[in-house]
């Protein structure tokens, strides 16, 4: 099967480029211009397709010759400007039209089907009463989540036009080695011994180890019970930040320093000081139920939030010279 694989470079992309390399499908793998050098280097076992952006004036056409399926994994995920201005116009051009934009010409290319990542946060950022579910109305909070449901819009549509199959994937918080942003903060915070506020909570919330990711995606591509599906993920053992602490802790060989601080006056504080996201990511529920994706493709964690944690720390540890200390 030739794949075309975009976001290649990124968290997701590694690790899922060396699964399906491992598998010896026939990669094409875009590149932003400035990583050629990566190519060269980390990349070998595909065939590179260079690109100056991605957006809705893109063209791939190139990037898609003799393909059979596409992974999208490309996007934008952080994204800063003034008052947000900048931030919410830059979501909307490289995640809804970008990815608009390459299904489209993917679907003319004759491209059987279309895997996209998108973001549990399309369903909302707390889980009131139960987990989250594919079936939920749509509640994104911010512009990064709505641009990624006006994505998932469009593939809809375009797939049921052209005939193209659709795959969507709305993962929680992805964490395994080489994490990057607040999952990376959380290690250098524990391994630090600096004491946090986090041993009152008990709100829980799921989490989803990049090789249990990269093992669902592998499976969305071939299996026939997933075209035109979306399906939410996530490990199966939901977390209050006190208890991912501790197994973050136990797995470097220190012990965790928190303490309690009553939840009304961090919820207060945090937002008074601009980071009421912080608090919604600590002290609010964000749970998935991931039965969907298990019962029709009987798909399963591949590995257990503890196994996924001791590889992401022992990464941590040999990545920053930590090991032994």
């Amino acid at each position: 099967m030739k794949v075309l694989l975009t976001g290649t470079t990124g968290f997701v992309g590694k690790a899922l480029y060396q699964e399906l390399s491992a598998r010896k499908y026939h990669l094409t793998c875009a590149f932003r211009k400035p990583h050629k050098t990566l190519w060269q280097t980390d990349f070998k076992n595909c065939t590179p397709c260079f690109l100056d952006h991605v957006d809705g004036d893109t063209l791939w056409s190139p990037c898609l010759q003799h393909i059979d399926q596409v992974v999208h994994l490309a996007g934008m995920a952080h994204a800063a400007g003034k008052n947000g201005s900048v931030g919410h116009s830059r979501y909307f051009s490289v995640n809804h039209e970008g990815t608009r934009n390459l299904a489209v010409q993917a679907a003319r290319q004759g491209v059987k089907r279309f895997v996209f990542l998108s973001s549990i946060m399309v369903n909302g950022k707390i889980s009131s009463g139960r987990p989250f579910c594919e079936t939920d109305t749509e509640n994104p909070q911010n512009a990064y989540a709505a641009s990624k449901l006006e994505a998932e819009k469009s593939l809809k549509k375009i797939g049921a036009d052209s005939g193209m199959e659709v795959v969507i994937l709305r993962p929680p918080l992805v964490y395994g080695p080489h994490v990057k942003a607040n999952f990376l903060k959380l290690l250098e915070l524990v391994y630090s011994g600096v004491p946090l506020p986090f041993g009152g909570v008990s709100k829980k919330r799921s989490f989803l180890a990049l090789e249990n990711l990269v093992d669902a995606v592998c499976l969305c591509m071939n299996h026939e019970n997933a075209a035109n599906q979306t399906f939410v993920l996530c490990d199966g053992e939901d977390l209050p930040i006190t208890q991912l602490v501790e197994k973050l802790a136990a797995a470097m060989g220190r012990q965790p320093r928190l303490f309690s601080m009553p939840e009304k006056f961090m919820r207060t504080s945090l937002y008074f000081a601009g980071l009421g996201h912080v608090y919604d990511r600590v002290w609010e529920n964000l749970q998935v139920d991931a039965s969907r994706i298990q019962t029709r493709l009987a798909w399963k964690p591949r590995v257990t939030v503890d196994q996924g944690i001791t590889s992401t720390v022992q990464w941590y540890l040999s990545d920053r010279g930590h090991a032994g200390k």
